[in-house]
């Protein structure tokens, strides 16, 4: 049997779509047969102030001490925002890491530093943080005695005290 021009055209199409179908089968088998896991979170490079796994249970910035209390988290003197919003600022707060060269170009600069006493649950000794104040980032030492470039507003690690008329 003879195949005419139209009947091998016909023969090399379908020839390609099965080419296609084989090589995408085990991706389609996989994507349909998958199970629902989240994948691993990418390295963002950044690194965290505290340990990602140990909850905090006081801190004492400067001019404001907070605690967790049965009813949650209390501020003394009172702040403008939620105890529990700035407890959850600091327990979640990452930076980008700051290496020796970077620190010694910066150490002339660096003026009055401020600390921060935070316990944690599983530690017997709070973790002091040095905090230096510049320009256009905070630099924290975190428990591992790393340095720490942090872009955020002051309000948001030392929010400003509520007057009792407010």
């Amino acid at each position: 049997m003879r195949l005419s021009r139209r009947g091998w055209n016909n023969v090399i199409i379908i020839g390609v779509v099965c080419f296609i179908a084989v090589i995408r089968l085990p991706e389609l088998l996989q994507q349909r047969f998958a199970t629902n896991e989240p994948e691993p979170m990418v390295a963002s490079g950044l690194t965290r102030l505290l340990p990602e796994d140990t909850p905090m249970t006081r801190l004492s910035l400067p001019q404001v001490a907070l605690r967790q209390s049965e009813l949650g988290w209390l501020a003394e003197p009172p702040v403008s925002l939620p105890a529990a919003t700035l407890a959850a600022h600091w327990q979640r707060l990452e930076g980008t890491p700051v290496n020796r060269d970077m620190m010694a170009q910066l150490q002339p600069t660096l003026q009055a530093p401020r600390t921060a006493e935070i316990w944690l649950a599983s530690h017997e000794e709070p973790v002091r943080v040095t905090i230096y104040q510049l320009p256009q980032f905070w630099l924290l030492q975190n428990w591992q005695g790393e340095w720490l470039a942090v872009s955020v507003d002051e309000a948001y690690l030392f929010p400003r005290h509520m007057n009792p008329s407010e």
